[in-house]
């Protein structure tokens, strides 16, 4: 967290907020979905768990370790169903130890905001050996010759006698929960990772429902690109940025004098003010296709993006990445005044903003670069490092921000009126289906 990353943003019944916070307080219930047991699971079974973590201690489970007499007791305590475990007595030394989160106060993260944060950790038994290197060393020992040069009954016997070493791997995520907004944030696009944390948070009486990016036209993402690189001001500049490219070195391209221009067409190949007096930058990874039925083409360099966008009438822009600006004015002591801007925030355009198969609208290549560098200015300044709470809380507040800025941005591109619904809605789903089903990747 607190980078550049991929979002996977869920519905929250704001109305669950109670049963979530009644299960934070049950032992037996933060016992079974902790980490101290997700892990427990992986060993003794050698099977697949996830498990969840207060959001300021990402490892509590190793800081208060559980002896490994009680793991087996631990393992089966936690894979019994909810009914099953009301008649099931824990060992005290399970019960009461403090490897795990079993307090409204150790998810919370702010005094008065519904606003909730947590760890969760995927544990996966898989061999973490490099099978290939056991092979090799097989056949130089048993047949003095590499592998690939080994005949297939011969491969066949080394696979065989080839065993790796088997071990829990261990990924972790950070998870955010706005009750006052309805919405979980979830910083992985990994189907399977999302759909676990969603069954872990219903067991916690989390009502999880899910949404979609939803607008009224089929091939909204490349409106909205191409809307904004039709309106986009210095065309010129970078037409110049592109035609020099060309025929010049990078490191031989002059600089203009003109500091925020050139920081401009050397990051961006549009650059387009909106009605709300923000800016919104294109920039690569990017897809250009140079006619409506040609394949598209991948760029990453803006001036390959805006020589290909000016190649022939009916090229447009498929998928980009856009960052959001400020326009800032500063006067120096002398009394000059400097123009510059500032990067709020960042996400990448495409026709993968939906992940449909667990109901999450995606942010990917999201980034808050701002928050950071503000933070950091205030540490500078007052010499007093914030909480753990305020980190969290603040990156929550700025993503929440950031998500209805584009909603709002994407409306007014598009040019939809008031009564259309738009934005991050609710997928439609029959009455009998509670969420999407989960597809295999």
């Amino acid at each position: 967290m607190f980078g550049r990353g991929n979002w996977a943003i869920l519905g929250l019944a704001k109305e669950s907020l109670e049963a979530f916070k009644t299960s934070l307080e049950d032992r037996n219930l933060m016992v079974a979905s902790s980490q101290m047991a997700a892990t427990a699971i992986t060993r003794q079974f050698s099977s697949d768990a996830l498990g969840i973590n207060p959001f300021n201690s990402p490892r509590l489970d190793e800081q208060h370790p559980l002896g490994l007499e009680h793991q087996e007791d631990l393992a089966r305590f936690a894979t019994l169903e909810t009914e099953a475990r009301s008649g099931c007595t824990l060992p005290a030394e399970i019960l009461d130890c403090e490897g795990y989160g079993c307090a409204v106060e150790q998810f919370q993260l702010h005094p008065t905001m519904p606003w909730y944060g947590l760890w969760a950790v995927s544990n996966e038994w898989k061999d973490v050996s490099d099978l290939s290197s056991i092979k090799e060393q097989r056949s130089y020992v048993l047949l003095e010759r590499p592998y690939k040069f080994l005949q297939a009954t011969d491969k066949k016997s080394v696979d065989q006698e080839t065993l790796g070493v088997d071990a829990a791997v261990r990924k972790q995520v950070p998870v955010l929960l706005d009750f006052n907004e309805g919405r979980v944030y979830i910083e992985n696009s990994n189907k399977k990772v999302i759909y676990s944390i969603i069954v872990q948070l219903k067991q916690l009486g989390a009502e999880i429902l899910p949404v979609a990016w939803t607008y009224s036209l089929p091939n909204w993402h490349s409106e909205i690109l191409n809307k904004l690189y039709e309106s986009t001001q210095y065309a010129g500049d970078f037409l110049k940025r592109a035609d020099e490219a060309t025929r010049f070195k990078a490191n031989e391209i002059e600089k203009l004098e003109d500091r925020e221009v050139e920081s401009i067409v050397s990051s961006f190949f549009s650059m387009t003010q909106l009605p709300s007096e923000l800016w919104v930058g294109i920039s690569g990874p990017a897809h250009v296709c140079l006619h409506d039925t040609s394949p598209p083409i991948g760029v990453k360099a803006p001036t390959t993006a805006t020589t290909l966008l000016h190649m022939t009438n009916d090229a447009k822009v498929i998928s980009g990445a856009l960052t959001f600006q400020e326009r800032v004015s500063t006067t120096s002591k002398d009394g000059a005044e400097r123009t510059f801007r500032r990067d709020l925030f960042c996400l990448d355009v495409n026709d993968r903003i939906n992940l449909t198969d667990v109901g999450a609208a995606m942010l990917r290549g999201f980034d808050l670069p701002t928050l950071r560098k503000d933070i950091q200015r205030e540490i500078k300044k007052t010499k007093q490092v914030p909480s753990i709470e305020q980190f969290w809380g603040g990156w929550l507040h700025e993503l929440s921000n950031a998500v209805r800025t584009i909603e709002a941005a994407f409306r007014e591109l598009l040019d939809l009126d008031g009564n259309q619904e738009a934005g991050i809605l609710p997928m439609r789903t029959s009455e009998k289906e509670e969420a999407p089903e989960l597809v295999n990747s």
